[in-house]
């Protein structure tokens, strides 16, 4: 037995060494001429076509990249979000779309189809997100993600953005994504079902000191947006009015009508919006802030985006109630506590910079009955996300000794 195993293993490997370097070579020469990437083999459908071919797009869908003042004289002279690994749970990320550098999306498995990975993408949704989150300056247009060095692991969780995932496949996402050691974990495609595996997921994500963005969706409640401990993101077009979305935003950021490259295609660009689009340029924000602030636990993330946003002048009163200004006890219900700022959310000193509730005590891993109460009142927030800092500390010892054993998997938080 002893002497089989070694040879077996090298069969293996070659095996999926000869397999990955064809799956490349033909995304590689279909890329060269702007049509489809391998990816739409997988599909029934061929990724969409852009809506915005070279030289069509109009230079103001570049508006949020201008008003977050991304670029060298903004919050790059500090951080480009090196050292931090955003998990997309997603429709799939297309790695050779020239918008992201080289190694900049790691391998990524689908818990639609076990054993199937994520490097492709039928639907250009998650190539949409990810590449606001860390694509690179393409030349296209300018267009450029929040932190251009971070990198990526998507994790498909569903095919389509109009079909959403089960409650049940997202918990498994989500488990997923922790274990590979994302520090952040982004959420554009929500469902409705307030399952108790997603609950048990949420906590045990943040029990293990991982930021989860998500975003807040047209019905009443999204999950899990709708959690304690997860920042729910709405979305505001370029006057700052908020674009239709559910209860309970805590932050916000652009979510269109903007301009994004699109799956399976080397060249175009398409339009996008909504609170979908909005919820990268937070986990984007994020990864800018822990690459500069690396011992930052999520919870004080969560504080930095919410003491630095800025409230935007347009009247979201049409959103639903009047919009009156976020303070420190009060949230705007249209755009909570504002439109995220990354220079400032990555600069600015925070005096108060400590445990939201210091008299919560050592965190603990929760019963599905009580994971997770829907709403998301301030306090609730803060109580999940200081249990789940306290938390940190009771894994770190375990993991530490299971990690020098058996080593990390690729795109895992030591190995960045």
């Amino acid at each position: 037995m002893m002497r089989r195993t070694p040879r077996r293993l090298t069969v293996s490997v070659l095996t999926l060494g000869c397999f990955l370097a064809a799956t490349m070579t033909a995304r590689a020469d279909q890329l060269s001429g702007g049509i489809s990437a391998e990816g739409a083999v997988h599909c029934t459908t061929a990724p969409p076509a852009p809506d915005l071919p070279p030289g069509a797009a109009d230079p103001d869908l570049l508006w949020p990249q201008q008003q977050l003042g991304l670029g060298q004289a903004g919050v790059w002279f500090l951080t480009r979000g090196k050292g931090v690994t955003v998990a997309v749970l997603d429709t799939g990320v297309d790695p050779a779309n020239p918008v992201f550098a080289p190694n900049a999306v790691l391998p990524g498995p689908s818990v639609v189809d076990p054993g199937g990975d994520a490097d492709y993408d039928c639907d250009g949704h998650g190539t949409a997100v990810a590449a606001i989150i860390a694509g690179k300056q393409s030349g296209l247009f300018g267009f450029t993600g929040v932190a251009p060095e971070a990198q990526i692991l998507p994790i498909r969780q569903t095919y389509t953005a109009d079909t959403p995932g089960s409650s049940v496949k997202l918990a498994d996402a989500i488990r997923t994504a922790t274990a590979a050691g994302a520090r952040v974990i982004n959420i554009s495609i929500g469902v409705t079902e307030n399952s108790p595996e997603l609950r048990v997921a949420v906590q045990n994500a943040l029990a293990s000191d991982v930021l989860i963005v998500a975003a807040v969706g047209p019905g009443p409640k999204t999950y899990p947006a709708a959690l304690p401990g997860v920042l729910a993101v709405g979305g505001v077009d370029r006057t700052g009015k908020a674009l239709p979305h559910g209860n309970g935003v805590m932050v916000s950021a652009p979510g269109g009508p903007l301009t994004v490259p699109l799956a399976g295609y080397a060249e175009g660009l398409t339009t996008l919006d909504g609170p979908g689009m909005a919820a990268p340029f937070v986990s984007g924000v994020a990864a800018l802030v822990l690459s500069d602030r690396p011992t930052l636990h999520n919870w004080q993330v969560v504080q930095r985006l919410e003491a630095t946003a800025d409230q935007p002048a347009a009247d979201a009163a049409d959103a639903g109630a009047p919009a009156p200004a976020a303070t420190s006890a009060t949230l705007n219900p249209a755009t909570g506590y504002g439109v995220v700022d990354p220079y400032r959310a990555v600069s600015q000193d925070l005096p108060n910079e400590a445990r939201p509730d210091p008299s919560v005590g050592p965190g603990a891993i929760v019963s599905p009955a009580e994971a997770a109460v829907p709403g998301h009142d301030r306090n609730a927030s803060r109580i999940a996300l200081a249990m789940s800092a306290a938390g940190v500390l009771a894994l770190a010892a375990p993991v530490a000794v299971a990690a020098s054993r058996r080593g990390r998997v690729k795109g895992s938080r030591a190995g960045v």
